[in-house]
């Protein structure tokens, strides 16, 4: 029997035989490489003007197999239906006013192709609903409030958190981590469709990316209904959610007694999972410390490089809800290649996505494995 070559059935997808060019997913996919017309166009050696003709949907039928090679896409991608829209106003990027053009349209872009993956995986998986509380009417309850509700409602009482990612995961949120090339850009948080997403730079420390979790956990239950052209006063709200969710102040009461000392910061820092500087200005919005000890232990503690690091800090924390999935996809045949390939994505741009977790869980990846016809399982 012939087979026919990938080539062969891609150029009979895009004539008369099946779906035609996309210009909405060439659009997209050069805006995920953050490449202007003019950047794409010297790639493929054509003009700015070419260019804009194939997104405008002005030439039928691009030459698929040479743009597909210059955004390190398969050619499947760009006859696939339009790819998911998130909206500038959905999303709480924390420094959008230094922020350039190319940089938020990137970053949609791959906030995009995460929710084709959490469709893939909410398909294929039993996965959790979300789960997240409804304040009506946040303006009426100081976030510190909301924090400690929310603790209480998940029965967290006053203990430390021990991994905040697997708690959101298991509340239904949708936790992908950043591409390197846009680890200069903070935690961001959206809902799509009633899903909840966060997305982490991971190039962190563990301490501040907990910090990052509990921040953007603020802002989808406190802004739900808000402009995310973020106010400092939305950003400071998160912050004291994030600040009284990671460290409650029944608990911080019940622990600490006596004066303390700067050598007890590292204890409790330690204790609650937060950085030396979250752990001191806590201290100090609690009133356990006065203006002049927060002061002088902010200064001591960046002579030491705790601004820029976490000196004997925790283990990242693993994605537990990507690490089972990935595990059960690999016993139902799924490759990381093939799950790429049912997405018609790049299995380097889903593995960026994922936490690598992609690659490090499914073995085989990069290599074709035969059709799956096996049952899926439940994702409990």
């Amino acid at each position: 029997m012939t087979t026919m070559t990938e080539n062969q059935w891609y150029s009979g997808l895009l004539h008369d035989e099946g779906p035609s060019f996309n210009p909405a997913r060439l659009t997209s996919a050069r805006e995920r490489r953050g490449l202007t017309k003019q950047g794409l166009a010297e790639l493929c050696n054509v003009s700015r003007r070419t260019v804009t003709a194939w997104e405008s949907g002005q030439v039928d039928s691009p030459p698929v197999e040479q743009i597909a090679e210059a955004l390190s896409l398969p050619q499947s991608f760009f006859i696939s239906d339009d790819p998911p829209q998130v909206n500038e106003e959905w999303v709480t990027f924390r420094a959008l006013s230094s922020m350039t053009a190319r940089q938020l349209r990137r970053v949609l872009a791959v906030s995009s192709m995460a929710i084709e993956l959490s469709g893939w995986i909410d398909k294929h998986y039993g996965t959790p609903i979300a789960d997240l509380p409804d304040v009506a009417d946040p303006s009426d309850v100081p976030p510190a409030v909301v924090a400690e509700q929310l603790r209480s409602t998940w029965g967290l009482h006053q203990k430390p958190i021990k991994s905040i990612l697997a708690l959101l995961e298991r509340r239904g949120v949708r936790v992908f981590s950043l591409p390197a090339a846009d680890r200069e850009i903070d935690a961001f948080s959206f809902k799509y469709e009633g899903r909840p997403f966060v997305f982490l730079n991971t190039s962190k420390t563990a301490e501040r990316t907990r910090f990052d979790l509990a921040h953007e956990l603020g802002h989808l239950v406190l802004h739900e209904a808000t402009s995310m052209n973020l106010s400092r006063q939305i950003e400071q709200e998160a912050h004291d959610f994030a600040a009284s969710f990671l460290v409650p102040a029944d608990g911080l009461y019940a622990q600490v007694v006596g004066k303390l000392r700067l050598d007890d910061v590292f204890q409790l820092k330690k204790y609650w999972k937060v950085s030396a500087l979250a752990m001191v200005e806590r201290l100090y919005r609690l009133e356990f410390i006065s203006e002049w000890n927060r002061r002088q232990w902010l200064i001591e503690l960046s002579e030491r490089g705790y601004r820029t690091d976490e000196p004997d800090g925790i283990q990242a924390e693993p994605s537990k809800f990507l690490t089972d999935l990935f595990k059960l996809a690999r016993e139902d045949g799924w490759t990381s290649r093939v799950i790429a390939d049912h997405l018609r994505e790049s299995e380097q741009d889903l593995d960026a996505l994922v936490f690598g977790l992609a690659m490090a869980a499914v073995p085989g990846g990069g290599q074709k494995s035969p059709a799956v016809t096996g049952h899926l399982k439940v994702v409990k």
